[in-house]
């Protein structure tokens, strides 16, 4: 099957998300149901070997505090893989008490001058970026800060470290050429990201996410319910753990290449 056809399988029949992996094919094996996904959280055709679960990794995390990313970072310590796992964010988090997640480790920055904190995105094998907000919340101008602005900063360190892999999460219909803020500002990110050339990236491109976000909006509210009762079979949302559960398995991948 060719890449157009993988990637059509990948959006209709696996979690509605365009994996635009642009360092690397989707096998035509994972293209299945999120129904046919293990137990463990891994997709038939993509589990890790053996050999690969001895060797220790370290993760980035990127938006932590939002809805996606609280779904990576528990997916991330729930994987004897990752050894050590570092959240940049805003403000420390406060974390399940688990002892899983006491190889989570917080680091607080200024977005806004985030190459002071060049240090912190030293060693890192896998990073994770799903930082975002609403033009509602933050303006026009705060959006495509955070959106592309601390998005593209932050790449740009990890690259001057030499991470070798970088997962970003943008959303579906995202164009560098369209009218509009929302998926124009993602489009332009994805291309700058991908001119950095990090040996390998994944964009990750959900339509509407599903989740029990405590500040939901009135017309969210609307849209998640009809969601979950008309869209069983993920064409036009999806859960958030399913994202973060892509995301991660993709970083296990043992076979990548670069573009």
């Amino acid at each position: 099957m060719d890449r157009i056809g993988v990637r059509l399988l990948v959006l209709l029949f696996c979690i509605s998300i365009t994996l635009c992996t642009v360092a690397e094919d989707i096998p035509e094996d994972c293209g299945e149901q999120k129904s046919r996904m293990l137990e463990s959280g891994e997709f038939e055709g993509c589990k890790v070997t053996e050999d690969q679960k001895t060797v220790k990794r370290v993760a980035l995390v990127l938006g932590a505090s939002g809805e996606t990313g609280k779904e990576v970072l528990q997916q991330l310590v729930n994987r004897p893989e990752y050894s050590r796992i570092v959240s940049i964010g805003r403000r420390q988090l406060d974390l399940p008490s688990d002892p899983s997640y006491e190889r989570v480790e917080q680091k607080v920055v200024d977005f806004d001058h985030l190459e002071k904190y060049s240090a912190e995105f030293e060693g890192v094998d896998a990073a994770f970026c799903c930082l975002g907000t609403t033009r509602a919340k933050s303006g026009a101008d705060g959006f495509v800060k955070v959106d592309h602005d601390y998005v593209l900063q932050a790449a740009k360190l990890l690259k001057a470290n030499h991470c070798p892999e970088f997962h970003l999460l943008t959303s579906k219909g995202s164009n560098e050429n369209s009218w509009l803020l929302f998926p124009s500002t993602k489009g332009k990110v994805e291309n700058d990201v991908t001119a950095l050339d990090f040996d390998h990236l994944s964009i990750y491109r959900p339509g509407l996410l599903l989740c029990d976000r405590k500040d939901r909006r009135f017309f969210e509210n609307i849209l998640q319910s009809l969601a979950r009762y008309t869209d069983k079979s993920s064409w036009w949302s999806v859960p958030t753990d399913v994202v973060a559960s892509a995301m991660v398995i993709t970083s296990l991948k043992v076979e990548k290449e670069k573009v």
